[in-house]
């Protein structure tokens, strides 16, 4: 992979601190402004990877002939969010990557500041402030924080930018859209789950990186702005089926076994506040396919968890230490901005 150059010829690959993995799928109307934004960073010490996801427009020519300095690696085949982001993961050989949604542009100090996140040892991943591109004083995500009786939530989503950066550091995953890794780490942890496609993968990583004793954190001047799911996923069938099978198999994957027995009933109770409310969206028959699509990964769910026992650093105390106890607060609050329940 070739470094960005800082006027001085170039820099060699022992001299770059990151990659910047940006999975690709027809989001050539994108690229111009992203590209521009990464060439303006203060740090540039890095390196740009695009993979494409078998795209149908010409995003790889656009690229190819204006950035002859990124490195386009293409899929023969349509791999998903997960497979797509882990061609370049395991790519990468530099200390730090970095996964970019194509549909993003970032600020000129959103690489100094995530890197600089990494303050301790033990911190293996860090969330930038993802901000709305249409509305920049409106939040997307600082990060994600994860329930005991099994749901996601974009911290401060569609709140204002000021209450977002008051938020405490620590998470339980970065999102996807802009999220710094340790590659050693997620190395170790044994990558993203392909088998998610899209939808939960981060906050499956990132509970993994938990039970290996890494912290992930927040790091509140790494700004992005994003274009909301425009470009792999708008908010379909796939979305809501993907959404519903993978946060259940987290639940059953990730959480400590004496957490999930204690919660379990409140799991259930949430499982079916959850159903109604997707009745109502319209989009309860994908809901009810996606959970009920679990069924069918038990096998892979067992394996899961025997991979989790054997990385596995730090107690199980610990790991539901970070799981967020106010479940029906955290999913209200989240109904109410219209945000992930």
């Amino acid at each position: 992979m070739i470094g960005l150059s800082d006027g001085r010829g170039g820099m060699q690959m022992d001299d770059l601190l990151a990659t910047v993995i940006i999975p690709n799928y027809n989001g050539r109307r994108f690229l111009p402004e992203l590209m521009a934004s990464l060439a303006g960073q203060t740090e540039r010490r890095f390196s740009i990877l695009v993979v494409d996801d078998a795209s149908r427009d010409d995003s790889v020519a656009y690229l190819r002939a204006k950035h002859p300095d990124v490195v386009v690696q293409v899929n023969a085949t349509n791999l998903g969010f997960a497979g797509t982001c882990n061609v370049g993961l395991r790519a990468a050989t530099t200390p730090f990557v970095v996964l970019l949604n194509n549909d993003t542009r970032v600020d000129s100090h959103w690489m100094a500041e995530g890197l600089a996140a990494f303050d301790e040892p033990n911190i293996g991943a860090a969330a930038s402030l993802t901000l709305l591109a249409g509305e920049p004083d409106r939040v997307d995500t600082a990060g994600d924080v994860y329930s005991v009786v099994g749901g996601a939530v974009k911290r401060g989503h569609l709140g204002q930018r000021a209450d977002a950066e008051r938020l405490g550091r620590e998470i339980v995953s970065p999102s996807g859209v802009s999220a710094f890794y340790r590659r050693e780490a997620v190395v170790e942890a044994g990558f993203l789950d392909e088998g998610f496609e899209s939808y939960y993968e981060d906050v499956d990583l990132g509970l993994r990186l938990a039970a290996m004793g890494y912290r992930c954190v927040l790091a509140p001047r790494s700004i992005c702005y994003h274009h909301l799911s425009s470009s792999y996923s708008p908010k379909g069938w796939r979305y809501h089926y993907n959404s519903a099978r993978n946060a259940e198999i987290v639940w059953w994957a990730d959480v400590p076994r004496a957490t999930r027995w204690r919660y379990l009933p409140a799991h259930l109770a949430f499982l079916m506040l959850q159903a109604g409310h997707k009745i109502v969206q319209g989009a309860g028959p994908a809901y009810v396919c996606g959970k009920c699509a679990v069924l069918g990964r038990i096998g892979h769910i067992a394996r899961k968890r025997r991979e989790l026992a054997r990385i596995r650093r730090v107690p199980d105390s610990e790991i539901a230490g970070r799981l967020e106890c106010d479940w029906w607060g955290l999913h209200v609050r989240s109904r109410s901005r219209g945000g992930p329940a």
